[in-house]
């Protein structure tokens, strides 16, 4: 396990199910999760809270791209729209779309990553990104890769979890087992969390106790000296573009949407 300058961000969780109020800001991808191979659809991502969809409101972004079952990485070009009607929600602000293909069979992910984020309060810059799997050609596997840093892997296909089930989930830092911190819950509702801390097995079991879709969310806090420089201006007026500002933590976090059905 990784345990030399990195740590885990100590704050506010239980080891269990809570109930509060999960309506904190967050990014997060929608997809269709089981398609024919060779079918087309268009990728979503959105940020804000999922029951006011008119307050969506897309922050600085990276190049959202598609990673393969072979391992591909495939950029995507990402539309921003701006406030649309989408079923489900109604009248929205703000959000990206994505067209995706599925050429073969297998497991595709997903991935819509923020730009970097910085609080100058705890000299923390932050890598999220949300991530949704495509099944293409109703694939038994559960494997899959997005590229990311902090990597969520189930032990089931996802397209398969039904309501009720209790599912047990792997997460790494850089392929390394680490005590990393998971949030799980309804998106539409967001009152129930599932949260805690993985155990020495670099896993933990999230009761999947409502259909519709859920939000997976892992993160991992390394301590280490640094700085960035700005890619974009800050909304607060933190920091503009070309900045270069402190950092005494690195924070990685991941975001994997998983829809349950009866």
């Amino acid at each position: 396990m990784i345990n030399t300058r990195a740590t885990l961000a100590l704050f506010l969780l239980l080891i269990g199910a809570v109930t509060m109020n999960a309506s904190a800001h967050g990014v997060w991808a929608e997809v269709k999760d089981l398609v024919e191979v060779g079918e087309s659809q268009d990728a979503y991502v959105f940020y804000g809270h999922a029951n006011d969809p008119a307050g969506f409101a897309l922050p600085a972004m990276e190049s959202s791209y598609l990673m393969t079952p072979d391992g591909q990485k495939i950029t995507l070009n990402t539309n921003k729209v701006e406030g649309e009607w989408v079923p489900g929600y109604g009248w929205t602000g703000d959000f990206g779309v994505s067209p995706v293909v599925a050429y073969w069979p297998g497991n595709y992910v997903y991935v819509a990553p923020r730009a970097p984020s910085y609080s100058n309060k705890t000299l923390r810059l932050t890598y999220s990104a949300a991530e949704a799997v495509i099944n293409a050609g109703n694939d038994s596997s559960a494997s899959f890769k997005s590229g990311l840093p902090m990597e969520i892997s189930s032990q089931k296909p996802l397209y398969q979890i039904k309501n009720k089930e209790n599912v047990t989930f792997t997460v790494k830092y850089l392929d390394q087992q680490v005590n990393a911190t998971y949030s799980a819950y309804p998106q539409m509702t967001a009152t129930k969390v599932q949260k805690g801390f993985t155990n020495d097995k670099d896993s933990f079991v999230i009761n999947f106790n409502q259909t519709g879709m859920w939000v997976v969310n892992c993160y991992y806090d390394v301590i280490g000296d640094g700085e960035w420089t700005a890619t974009y201006d800050s909304s607060s007026n933190m920091f503009k573009t070309g900045d270069t500002v402190p950092f005494n933590t690195t924070r990685y976090s991941t975001i994997l949407s998983v829809w349950v059905r009866k």
